[in-house]
């Protein structure tokens, strides 16, 4: 069979995006008001010298195992295609158009090794999608899969990467939800964690502390932010992610998120 042409491919995936997209809205109907429309899209490198990092691809991330729509549609084209069929299928079935919100998810928003520039990156490339004048990109989620530094300087460089990465967010004037915090512990910056067994009284103590440091900040920064999602539920033996441990008791970190 003869290779399609890359306006072939497009075609061809357009079409089945249209199709998903338009298959999700009809099954929901409405009743599902926010949607990560586009899922980690930026990579960590600016190859290409324009000041932002790149979109992640099959050139900066691994073609094996992932499949970079970006590659066949465009950089550009296919954030405003997905926007596009979202909001057009959404009112189509039955949905109030003024209710939805679209949100763009990323990880590393908080890097304290990079100054941010992720999310900076990320912000540009809003703007770029936004910039045919129809599309509209309603919110910005930041994962956060942070761990606590026992390395006390780079606990204190996370600290404030954090709350640079909130008044960025506050900045951008979009909606801002923290979509996936979770919380392990390392003796040092990108070091092996700490299993949960092996967690004193002490560091269980400086991770509450730290979850009511995110939660505090996300709250005065952001007060009009939507919302908070606590990605692990309880411990494993080996990963003290969780606001419960293996046993689903509660931690100190369910009271540090409490406070």
């Amino acid at each position: 069979r003869t290779p399609q042409t890359p306006e072939e491919k497009k075609d061809t995936l357009t079409k089945a995006m249209d199709k998903w997209i338009k298959g999700m809205m009809e099954a929901t109907a409405g009743k599902v008001k926010a949607w990560d429309a586009v899922n980690e899209p930026i990579s960590g490198a600016d190859n290409d010298g324009d000041g932002k990092y790149d979109l992640q691809s099959g050139e900066t991330g691994d073609p094996e195992a992932n499949f970079y729509w970006q590659d066949y549609l465009g950089s550009e084209d296919y954030v405003r295609l997905v926007v596009g069929k979202a909001r057009e299928y959404y009112e189509e079935f039955g949905g109030n158009p003024a209710e939805l919100k679209l949100f763009i998810n990323d990880y590393n928003l908080e890097s304290w090794w990079d100054d941010n520039k992720k999310l900076e990156s990320l912000i540009e490339w809003i703007k770029v999608w936004e910039a045919d004048g129809q599309t509209k990109i309603d919110g910005i989620g930041t994962q956060m899969h942070v761990s606590y530094i026992l390395d006390e300087a780079d606990q204190k460089k996370q600290e404030e990467s954090i709350v640079k990465m909130f008044e960025l967010l506050a900045d951008s004037g979009k909606l801002v939800k923290i979509s996936e915090l979770d919380m392990g512990i390392v003796e040092k910056a990108f070091g092996a964690g700490i299993a949960a067994t092996a967690v004193t009284e002490e560091q269980h103590q400086k991770m509450a502390d730290f979850y009511k440091f995110i939660v505090s900040k996300y709250l005065e920064i952001l007060p009009g932010g939507y919302g908070i999602t606590q990605w692990t539920t309880a411990d494993t033996a080996q990963n003290p992610l969780g606001l419960w441990d293996v046993n689903y008791g509660r931690k100190h970190t369910y009271a540090g998120f409490a406070a």
